[in-house]
């Protein structure tokens, strides 16, 4: 597998950290959709935009997909939001996640794969996820095509004292650790087989990693937390997700807050996941038949 290196992944944030909000600062969330657009096109990617409007204003979706018939094998999804709520530079929410998207991307699109895999950076994530709704409703012949999808959601903050990491009430804390230097995978009852999947091979693709994982019951519709992010749509489409987390505010401080800055994050954490991802898509994508969703 070639390597996800750490420079391209400092370069991507010097790029991408800064407040990119539709309100506050639309000149900077649609110059970072225009980096977006030109790091996939530069992948080999076929590029797409889709406008998303919302109380005035526009911004877009970034899609960038592989080669591939997803009538006979399915279109995965992998995503990243890009936008910010104002007044925050936005470093971990969500510049690491869409730093470790592009890095998939770089390393995926030098691979051949049996299974197109679409790379989307979704805007308005931060105003109820319009812009994963807006995916998966504009296109009905594409949603019946999706298998499966991935959203990465803070990747890049760690902290290793005793008792930095919190959960929330329904979570059996005792069963998890109380440090927050791992990274969690969380799912539904759908989506269960693609979340234990998933972290069984981003542990063997990164033995150093600590991968933890939290299925939540049914739909996931009673479970407020876990539901924060562009996988919920799916979940409400009845379309197999998972989250991929630091898991935020139950770790991160500066969750929402100006101090959420580039110097607060854990660069190494965010080639870990990475490269562990990756791995779980290159064999995932790989497999002969259909990953049906239902």
């Amino acid at each position: 597998m070639p390597e996800l290196g750490l420079e391209r992944i400092s370069q991507h944030l010097e790029n991408l950290v800064g407040e990119r909000n539709p309100f506050t600062q639309p000149e900077h969330l649609e110059k970072t959709g225009q980096y977006l657009s030109s790091q996939f096109e530069a992948m080999g990617l076929k590029v797409t935009q889709e406008t998303v409007e919302y109380e005035g204003t526009r911004s877009l979706n970034i899609l960038g997909q592989t080669p591939g018939d997803p009538d006979a094998n399915g279109l995965f999804v992998l995503a990243a939001h890009y936008d910010s709520v104002p007044n925050t530079p936005g470093a971990d929410d969500n510049a690491s996640a869409v730093t470790a998207l592009l890095e998939i991307a770089h390393n995926l699109s030098q691979t051949p794969l049996l299974k197109p895999l679409i790379f989307c950076a979704f805007t308005l994530e931060e105003y109820g996820f319009l812009g994963a709704k807006h995916f998966i409703d504009c296109d009905a012949k594409r949603k019946n095509q999706i298998s499966g999808m991935i959203s990465l959601e803070m990747l890049g903050f760690i902290n290793t004292a005793p008792g930095s990491q919190s959960y929330p009430p329904y979570v059996d804390s005792s069963q998890y650790p109380d440090t927050g230097d791992f990274i969690a995978v969380v799912g539904n009852e759908p989506s269960a087989g693609l979340a234990q999947a998933l972290a069984k091979a981003m542990a063997c693709s990164v033995p150093a990693l600590k991968v933890e994982t939290l299925l939540v019951p049914g739909q996931g519709e009673n479970f407020t937390e876990v539901r924060l992010s562009d996988h919920s749509p799916f979940w409400d489409a009845g379309i197999p997700a998972v989250m991929v987390t630091d898991t935020a505010f139950f770790r991160n401080p500066n969750y929402h807050q100006p101090s959420d800055t580039l110097e607060t994050l854990n660069l190494e954490f965010i080639h870990d996941n990475a490269r562990a991802v990756a791995g779980f898509l290159k064999q995932f994508l790989n497999q002969t038949g259909r990953n049906e969703k239902r």
